[in-house]
């Protein structure tokens, strides 16, 4: 996807709405699961549906996670942020609290135009409306062993009448099942990383990569002033099957963007223009079983070796490192997730066996052997 932000599939979100007297919607959320009905019918949903921490690249020995919340209301409505509290914890031991005043819980949250959908993507059968989003950040020391939290938000409608509603999130770390190579060889350079990295936010790509690929001398630029494809050294570059698996999506028609540091809306996909962004170009989805696959992205047009149905093996090449779709430089976009379908599966953290760097995160130089 683009290396600097996104502007599509921005999914997330917080809250609750309204009775005419305060109400507790409480849920504990299982590994996968949204939040009971509360009072009014309003419940706090997850999407992703699992939270999961990783390792930061830091002198401290610290892991961060991002949790994104949704209120879910079956009826339009407008809502007003009154109080956040959130809890950390370590099974039954609390490690900390914060409590969030209006001001404080309104600068964390926003809305959406985005349809609400069930958590497998599905449309629901019955109304569904996410009217208000939050999205929370958590970097805390490795030690504390955080596998709990409480979020609690109380909120006002427009009716003036007010809800409490909290939502127990397991925090977990993901044990990845299939062994992964880097889907390009040689030197390259991570422009764009997760959502703890301060990059992609969507549900399947929390812990994606954009990756260009360097010359020699770890450039990313050859000489040339960017304009032309051709003046960044990944261009073209090979572009390999990360494991082996059956591809299960693939798309092919799409032109690359003809400026090299540039992504022109002009040549997007028509369903992706209309949503300002966020158009994979050409890509394929790779099933390794366990339930986990590979999305790569931006493959150069005209590039792509295989076909849906496909059955692959790991070091295979797919295509060429390409410039399709949304994208403002060549470059490839990988993430591994929970299901075939990008655009509603759930984020799964990654590592690479042929690459020494445990963690890719922005700024991250590397060499895939």
């Amino acid at each position: 996807m683009p290396v600097t932000a996104f502007t599509r599939r921005q999914f997330l979100g917080a809250a609750a709405l309204a009775a005419a007297t305060p109400a507790i919607a409480s849920t504990t959320a299982p590994a996968r699961a949204a939040g009971d009905a509360g009072t009014g019918g309003a419940i706090l949903v997850l999407r992703p549906t699992r939270v999961f921490k990783v390792k930061d690249r830091s002198h401290e020995n610290t892991e961060s996670w991002v949790v994104s919340i949704a209120v879910q209301t079956p009826g339009p409505a407008t809502l007003e942020p009154i109080a956040l509290d959130v809890e950390l914890a370590k099974d039954d031991l609390v490690l900390r609290s914060a409590h969030y005043g209006k001001q404080a819980f309104a600068a964390m949250t926003y809305r959406s135009s985005f349809a609400p959908k069930l958590p497998d993507g599905r449309e629901s059968p019955t109304p569904l409306h996410w009217p208000l989003f939050l999205r929370l950040r958590h970097t805390e020391p490795a030690a504390f062993g955080t596998n709990r939290m409480t979020v609690a938000a109380t909120l006002r409608d427009e009716h003036g009448r007010t809800v409490a509603a909290r939502i127990v999130v397991p925090i977990q770390t993901y044990t990845q099942a299939t062994s992964l190579v880097f889907p390009f060889k040689g030197k390259g350079v991570v422009l764009q990383a997760g959502a703890a990295n301060g990059g992609h936010r969507n549900r399947s790509g929390q812990f994606a990569i954009d990756a260009m690929g360097t010359d020699a001398a770890w450039s990313v630029c050859a000489p040339g002033d960017g304009k032309k494809n051709t003046d960044y050294p990944g261009w073209g570059r090979e572009i390999i099957a990360p494991a082996a698996g059956v591809v299960v999506a693939l798309r092919s028609d799409r032109p690359d963007q003809p400026v090299g540091d540039t992504s022109d809306p002009a040549y997007f996909a028509p369903e992706f223009r209309k949503l300002g962004g966020g158009d994979p170009g050409n890509h394929l989805v790779i099933d390794h079983g366990h339930g986990e696959y590979s999305l790569l992205a931006h493959f150069m047009a005209g590039s792509l070796r295989v076909a849906k149905g496909d059955r692959v093996a790991q070091g295979q090449v797919l295509g060429k490192l390409g410039h399709s779709g949304d994208t403002n430089a060549p470059h490839l976009h990988y993430q591994l997730q929970a299901g075939p379908d990008w655009e509603n599966a759930d984020a799964l953290p990654c590592r690479f066996a042929n690459v020494n760097e445990e963690i890719l995160d922005r700024g991250t130089y590397f060499e895939a052997r």
